[in-house]
């Protein structure tokens, strides 16, 4: 008994040294610390951090788009005040050329007085003088002895009686017209002069409005490189790449304007076809007036000499613009197609809104290449237009588009898009 007692002694003491051991062997070097897991409040405050960061992001791209706004203004601003002196000075061209017409017109009229002037007082001198030898009839008449020689004497005196009226009636006659064209002369030099008055002060608030689209395209791009630089920072990026992001966001305001653009161009040409349905009724935005207004003049068929236009206004590309600008190294608008067109054999002035009141007009499911397209503050009132570009493929123009910019290739579809283009013939 002994002896089995102490066995299962033996046994039990091995079992409780090796349960023992396990967890050593198990373990098989020093303890590990118990893992620790962020707090409710730590999950908050970062939470709370990336609350913040997107705000500062929301807030600069904010900033961003705004700046690109203001953008969009001055450049807006400078294109009318531009097309403002644009016309202008197409206006002051007329006036003088209608001034010296009229003066031309009024010397005429006054040498031609003059000329009959003289001659009655050159006809009256000989009838009081007796000097004229037809006039001498006269005298014979009244001692004529004969009624032959009484008939012969009074046929002539009738017949002087009658040249005396014919050269009084032209010598009132060429006064009577000096003096209405010399007041019209009057009236075209105070025209002239107007209009030399208009185009210093178009002149003026073009140049106020160029520096200031100078000064807003100088502010924004240092403005816009320090917004693009935090956003890279806070978005844990480059400013390469933040760049790159911009540039597409830009593109997609782009695209969507155009798009709402084009839409609005549908919508616009739908309504024209109604209106053409019903001719009683008459739309105010119709090119050129209001309601009663005369119906549009529309283009027969592409001109002649549009690929010349358009391959001259290509060859342009790059070089930058200049208000009031027609080459040959830097170009507004309609002076760019002016010259093009010019290039053509075709005459146009340099105004876009005189381009587009003295052409025909053509509708924009229409336009063919060479075809203008024009744009403006307000699609249904023509003299706010303020732009031009030439159509070069559908949907796609070249232009001479703002300040800062080159002459470049873009969509024809923006804000502003009025409702007809035109073709210059």
């Amino acid at each position: 008994m002994t002896i089995v007692t102490e066995g299962r002694t033996a046994r039990r003491t091995l079992l409780l040294a090796l349960t023992a051991a396990v967890p050593l062997i198990a373990v098989g070097g020093p303890a590990l610390a118990d893992p620790v897991y962020p707090s409710q409040s730590d999950v908050d405050a970062a939470k709370a951090a990336a609350d913040a960061t997107a705000a500062q992001v929301d807030s600069l791209q904010a900033q961003l788009n705004s700046q690109q706004d203001q953008l969009d203004a001055a450049q807006t601003s400078l294109s009318v005040a531009t097309e403002d002196y644009d016309e202008a000075r197409a206006l002051l061209e007329q006036r003088t050329s209608e001034a010296a017409a009229a003066a031309q017109a009024a010397a005429d009229a006054a040498q031609a007085y003059e000329k009959a002037r003289i001659a009655v007082g050159q006809l009256a001198s000989q009838t009081y003088r007796g000097s004229s030898g037809d006039y001498s009839s006269f005298t014979s008449v009244l001692a004529s002895g004969s009624i032959t020689d009484y008939v012969d004497g009074k046929a002539t005196l009738d017949h002087l009686a009658g040249g005396r009226a014919d050269v009084q009636a032209e010598a009132a006659a060429a006064k009577t017209l000096a003096e209405s064209t010399a007041a019209r002369a009057a009236e075209a030099k105070q025209a002239q002069q107007d209009a030399t008055d208009a185009t210093a002060k178009a002149q003026k608030a073009a140049q106020k409005a160029a520096d200031a689209a100078d000064a807003v395209v100088a502010g924004t791009q240092a403005k816009t490189d320090a917004l693009v630089a935090q956003l890279a920072q806070l978005q844990q990026t480059t400013v390469a790449l933040e760049q790159q992001r911009q540039a597409g966001l830009e593109a997609e305001r782009q695209a969507a304007a155009a798009a709402a653009a084009q839409a609005a161009a549908a919508a616009q040409a739908a309504a024209a076809a109604r209106a053409a349905s019903a001719p009683s009724v008459r739309s105010s935005s119709s090119p050129g007036g209001s309601a009663g207004s005369a119906p549009v003049r529309r283009a027969a068929g592409p001109t002649a000499g549009a690929n010349t236009a358009v391959g001259w206004a290509l060859a342009q590309l790059g070089k930058p613009y200049l208000w009031a600008g027609d080459g040959p190294d830097s170009f507004d608008c309609s002076g760019l197609t002016m010259r093009a067109w010019q290039a053509a054999g075709v005459g146009l002035p340099h105004s876009s809104r005189i381009q587009y009141s003295g052409e025909a007009k053509v509708d924009l499911s229409d336009l063919e290449a060479g075809d203008l397209v024009f744009y403006a503050t307000d699609t249904a009132n023509p003299g706010t237009i303020h732009h031009v570009g030439m159509v070069i493929a559908p949907g796609t123009m070249v232009e001479a588009p703002h300040t800062g910019a080159n002459v470049r290739t873009s969509s024809i579809y923006r804000s502003g898009l009025m409702p007809y283009g035109t073709r210059p013939a």
